[in-house]
């Protein structure tokens, strides 16, 4: 055991150190940290030393910061899947090595931008013209940003937002609508179950200019019932209870589809993979403060990601 012995000022200068001290060399290139907490590894004439940023000793710059923190995320650059944007939770949800935040195309490897506008081909609805932009990507790794609300039974669970409903009932997680009069909402999602087995189908749904704290919206919706029939894709006008369009659509428990709702002004368009099918037409409502997102009723489903891009 280390026994400390002598004055007051001696005691606490040996035996209590709150602060590492500055000035140590770095640790070999590739160690991680280089340095200890709150300091950097910078390069100074040559010699590299752990101090705090911006406190160098002579009073001078440093040359380079060799093992710096640019975004201020806990992660140093060096290992930082996103240097330039802070991402301490470093999602990365196609496992390209750039984080979602700053990913041209979260949910896709392929980061090509053929009109250069930041939005990879894969995730730009109009690949071949600039000035689309991806204002929200969640691959529901972590928390929820503040701006999302859930109503009904909402849950992450690895990597995943579940959503349940009964035949009678609604859950919903959604977000403040862009204001761009075009906007595309695509998400990967998973139909575990169809509950409805009345009246009333159930359905899996993208939703946008929803009314708050009501079930008024545009859907874009898988629907059916729990025997089977009646498989639609649609666009649904909730705020009057009317379908707008549909084509039959075959629903595949357990097998990913990926959705996307694509509103022009007061036009929609409706889209589901697997197969691949499209269907269009109007719907003038437009409420004050509308959100977009994910809506269940009568029916079990698991989002994987949902993803927002706005266009001039």
């Amino acid at each position: 055991m280390r026994r400390c012995t002598g004055s007051v000022a001696v005691l606490f200068a040996s035996c209590f150190s709150p602060r590492a001290p500055t000035g140590a060399p770095c640790a070999a290139p590739g160690t991680q940290p280089r340095c200890p907490a709150e300091q950097q590894c910078v390069a100074h004439d040559g010699i590299e030393s752990c101090e705090v940023p911006g406190s160098y000793p002579d009073g001078g710059e440093a040359d380079a910061y060799v093992d710096g923190d640019r975004d201020q995320d806990t992660v140093v650059d060096s290992i930082d899947n996103c240097p330039d944007v802070a991402n301490t939770n470093q999602a990365d949800d196609d496992g390209d090595g750039t984080g979602d935040v700053c990913d041209p195309c979260p949910p896709f490897a392929d980061n090509s931008d053929g009109d250069g506008d930041g939005v990879g081909n894969a995730c730009d609805p109009n690949p071949a013209t600039a000035g689309d932009t991806l204002v929200a990507f969640e691959g529901f790794t972590g928390a929820l940003p503040t701006t999302w609300t859930s109503s009904g039974t909402a849950m992450i669970n690895s990597g995943e937002m579940s959503l349940l409903a009964g035949d009678s009932a609604t859950s919903l997680l959604t977000m403040p609508s862009p204001s761009a009069a075009r906007v595309e909402v695509r998400a990967s999602v998973v139909i575990d179950l169809i509950t409805a087995s009345g009246l009333n189908l159930g359905s899996v749904n993208l939703i946008d200019r929803l009314e708050p704290n009501t079930d008024k919206s545009v859907a874009c919706q898988l629907a059916g019932l729990a025997d089977g029939t009646q498989e639609l894709l649609r666009v649904f006008d909730a705020s009057t209870a009317t379908e707008i369009n549909s084509a039959a659509h075959a629903l595949t428990p357990g097998d990913p589809i990926e959705l996307r709702l694509r509103r022009s002004g007061t036009s929609y368009a409706c889209y589901a993979s697997d197969p691949s099918l499209e269907v269009v037409g109007s719907a003038a409502f437009l409420p004050a403060a509308p959100r977009i997102g994910l809506r269940v009723r009568g029916a079990a489903a698991r989002f994987r990601w949902v993803m927002v891009v706005t266009s001039p």
